[in-house]
């Protein structure tokens, strides 16, 4: 098998998308929102993304909330984080991609398959194009995505990525050099703590914490925090053991900044990390726009950019990733 798409698949009685080539298997669930449920690396036979155990991905309403159905895998937000108002109308909580009708397109040629994701947002009026990428004989997912306003006025947003990363004791996590800034209404275990502080260290009551290790779930720790002033455009998990990592890239003039949350038992007993590549910071609405770290799309106008999830063996950290997609450790 060289690399191909399918569509007659489905899962928990929504409709799948495979992606596949000899290296990675990736499934799609356009209805519950375009979510990216499974990235699979098939030499390893391990899944990179975390599903929650306890509950199931579904169509949803627009006004859930979001962290009571969480299913897990890697789901965008757009044109907020938290419930906010926007230009006089109120979006829901973590906005309105992740709930979204989403259409799907296949596309397939000698070497390399994908699908064609589209939405139109149903308060913002933003027509969302999302292409989904793989190669024969890579092991790396590239994305193009386009946003456009087809409103009749400026309309100021955040966008975030959002993959939950499967974690274990054995796992690492790198950034570049950058901040790192808690969330005030939200510090989880960090609480306390000095900041700004220098990756990847933060000092706290208790001592100085190692944000790149992953502890056992029953320390029970949580970490939320932004990193900014970022060094580069990349963010990355390692699994140490099986010396297997994947990272994110990005362009850093969109996504200046890298949100991190991580729960090691220490909410709702669940264990994961969400690597978040972000257009601004903090995550009241409200707030990012007073300091001008959001972003604004003119009527008609449209935001296009490229993103690679990448996937690599023989590391036990990632120090860096070249303009090729190339990791290097630390």
């Amino acid at each position: 098998m060289q690399v191909r798409v399918t569509t007659d698949w489905s899962y928990r009685g929504l409709d799948a998308v495979v992606l596949e080539n000899r290296l990675l298997r990736v499934v799609i669930l356009p209805q519950a929102g375009g979510k990216i449920w499974q990235i699979t690396y098939k030499p390893f036979d391990k899944d990179l993304l975390w599903n929650n155990p306890r509950i199931a991905p579904a169509r949803l309403p627009m006004n859930a909330r979001y962290d009571d159905v969480w299913s897990g895998g890697w789901d965008e937000l757009f044109p907020n984080d938290e419930v906010a108002v926007i230009d006089g109308e109120s979006y829901p909580d973590h906005g309105e991609l992740w709930t979204g009708q989403w259409t799907v397109e296949p596309f397939s040629q000698l070497d390399q398959a994908g699908i064609r994701l589209r939405c139109m947002t149903p308060i913002s009026s933003i027509e969302v194009e999302k292409t989904i990428l793989l190669q024969s004989g890579q092991a790396r997912i590239e994305f193009d995505h386009c946003f456009t306003n087809r409103g009749l006025k400026d309309f100021p947003f955040l966008w975030k990525l959002h993959p939950a990363m499967s974690v274990s004791p054995q796992s690492r996590i790198d950034f570049p050099a950058m901040k790192v800034r808690l969330e005030p209404a939200f510090l989880g275990t960090l609480a306390g703590a000095c900041e700004p502080a220098d990756w990847p260290t933060i000092k706290t009551p208790d001592g100085e914490v190692d944000l790149r290790r992953v502890t056992p779930e029953q320390a029970q720790q949580l970490y939320f925090f932004y990193g900014t002033e970022m060094k580069g455009n990349w963010c990355a998990l390692t699994d140490t053991a099986e010396r297997l990592s994947c990272g994110l890239q990005f362009d850093s003039a969109i996504f200046p900044c890298c949100w991190l949350f991580a729960t090691y038992g220490g909410w709702r007993n669940y264990n994961v990390a969400v690597l978040e590549p972000c257009t601004g910071y903090p995550l009241n609405f409200e707030a990012m726009k007073a300091a001008g770290r959001h972003r604004t799309l003119a009527p008609g106008e449209s935001l296009q950019t490229q993103v690679r999830f990448l996937v690599q063996e023989g590391l036990r950290s990632v120090g860096s990733i070249d303009s090729s997609g190339n990791m290097r450790e630390e």
